[in-house]
């Protein structure tokens, strides 16, 4: 039973988290040929504020990058 936990900054639609978890579940399918009612696919989302890259708050960089 493939298990996959994705991290992700919080803020895509219900819509887009659907989408995604359906192409991952697509995804072991194809390549490890899993049955699909196998497979478990959940997200973790984080706070902007709790996640840094490189020294950089995400919060911080998307303001950053918002103000280009």
């Amino acid at each position: 039973m493939p298990l996959i936990n994705v991290h992700m900054a919080a803020g895509r639609s219900a819509e887009d988290k659907k989408a995604m978890m359906q192409a991952i579940t697509d995804a072991v399918v194809d390549s490890i040929g899993s049955p699909r009612e196998s497979i478990r696919v959940w997200i973790t989302e984080m706070d902007p504020t709790d996640f840094m890259a490189g020294g950089e708050l995400l919060a911080d960089k998307q303001k950053r990058l918002a103000g280009s």
